[in-house]
C-alpha cells in the first residue's frame, strides 16, 4: 500500500514552523501523522537541494 504524498508547499510549510521554533518537530508530527523519520528526510533535502527541493529531479533528457 503506498504512502501519503504531499505538496512541495506543504513540506516547505512544515519545516518552516519548526525551523522558526514556532512548533516542535513532534508537535508537528502529532498535528499532521508524519513520523519524525519522515521530517528528517525532508530537511536533508533541502540542505542538499536547497531551492530545488521537492521537484522533479528528471531532466529534459530523461522526460
Amino acid at each position: 500500500m503506498p504512502g501519503r504524498t504531499h505538496s512541495r508547499e506543504f513540506k516547505l510549510e512544515v519545516l518552516e514552523q519548526i525551523g522558526r521554533k514556532q512548533k516542535t518537530t513532534a508537535q508537528v508530527c502529532r498535528e499532521h501523522q508524519l513520523s519524525p523519520s519522515l521530517i528528517h528526510r525532508w530537511r536533508k533535502e533541502v540542505e542538499m537541494r536547497g531551492g530545488a527541493a521537492f521537484t522533479d529531479m528528471k531532466t529534459a533528457d530523461q522526460a
